[in-house]
């Protein structure tokens, strides 16, 4: 998965297999929600590059 820093305000996350465009569409799924408030994604813990397999989020209503 690619993420772009568009601003500091805005990422983009750019699916780079099958697999990650189906994980992405789920994640929208999620947050996105016709029928109710939306979510957002706030960052939990911490990360350090080059000593952390991945950054850590949680799905919190707005």
């Amino acid at each position: 998965m690619k993420i772009s820093v568009e601003s500091k305000t805005r990422i983009k996350m750019i699916p780079e297999t099958e697999h990650e465009k189906e994980n992405l569409e789920s994640l929208w799924k999620i947050l996105i929600r016709c029928e109710a408030d939306s979510k957002v994604l706030c960052p939990i813990g911490s990360y350090v590059a080059g000593q952390d397999d991945g950054a850590n989020f949680v799905i919190q209503d707005q």
